[in-house]
């Protein structure tokens, strides 16, 4: 039993489209230690590395989830329709920002996995991510110090901004992580007073809501994307920061569509990088 597990989760498209080669690079260039949980949604990854990497059939064990896919599956405004098209005359039509049911599959394996695993941190990765160079296990934990309780990959200031929630850490012994989870669950068990009083409500957003809240009481976080930003971003895209923060040693982060092209493109790198899987 190692400190830390990792979950991702995808369906039988994203199985097709990133998530084997994500499952795959994990088993070859991971340590033997370094435990994976897939939540798969109707589909069956292949297991190369069973010593290390955990298959969970997402329907069974995810009850909370099938409820609130059962309650807001059919409800036009959780499924990406903008609730005032008035209002975001912008940006309406970008479905993302309220497809709170496309989203729910990642928020609610996280919940999942701080009750079912002992790890004490909890570290969720999406599964259109690439483990591109070994990964050591002694590298890993040093992304999870002992004097904070949450992880994430920033974007900088601005009131615009949403973290990147391609790649977070909750530390399930503190109880600061733990109520966090508790406001971040509350926001969709109660989405009427939760996630739909919102701007928007895909998990980076929320995730950023609850944050935002927290570090006034709890600051003692680690954002890895801090010295990155130094302008105000006016948008909440923010670039592609996962991949220009000390992650980007070992992971690629394979982003709309990247996920075709099979990489991140030159252009998003914001910072040099020596590996030399970032050689252009």
């Amino acid at each position: 039993m190692t400190d830390i597990i990792a979950v991702s989760t995808f369906n039988k498209e994203g199985l097709d489209l990133y998530g084997q080669t994500f499952i795959d690079s994990w088993a070859k260039n991971t340590d033997d230690n370094m435990q994976l949980v897939i939540y798969a949604e109707d589909c069956e990854p292949n297991n190369p590395a069973s010593n290390k990497i955990l298959i969970l059939n997402q329907k069974e064990v995810l009850p909370e989830l099938k409820a609130f896919k059962k309650k807001w599956g059919k409800v036009p405004k959780a499924n990406g329709e903008c609730p005032w098209p008035n209002k975001r005359p912008r940006d309406y039509d970008k479905r993302f920002k309220w497809d709170a049911i496309r989203f729910s599959n990642k928020v609610y394996a996280v919940f999942d996995a701080c009750e079912r695993f002992s790890n004490r941190w909890v570290v969720w990765i999406d599964a259109d991510t690439v483990v591109h160079s070994h990964w050591d296990y002694q590298s890993y934990s040093a992304l999870f110090p002992s004097d904070v309780w949450l992880t994430y990959v920033g974007r900088g200031k601005g009131s615009q901004t949403w973290p990147e929630c391609g790649f977070y850490g909750l530390d399930t012994s503190s109880a600061k992580a733990r109520q966090f989870i508790a406001n971040f669950k509350y926001q969709y068990e109660n989405a009427e007073d939760g996630i739909f009083k919102l701007e928007e409500w895909h998990d980076s957003y929320v995730f950023g809501h609850c944050l935002e809240k927290f570090l006034r009481m709890y600051p003692d976080v680690l954002d890895y994307s801090a010295g990155i930003y130094m302008k105000t971003a006016r948008t909440g895209g923010g670039g592609h920061p996962l991949i220009n923060s000390v992650l980007g040693t070992w992971l690629d982060h394979l982003k709309g569509d990247r996920k075709q092209i099979g990489k991140s493109k030159k252009q998003d790198l914001m910072v040099k990088r020596g590996e030399k899987y970032w050689k252009f």
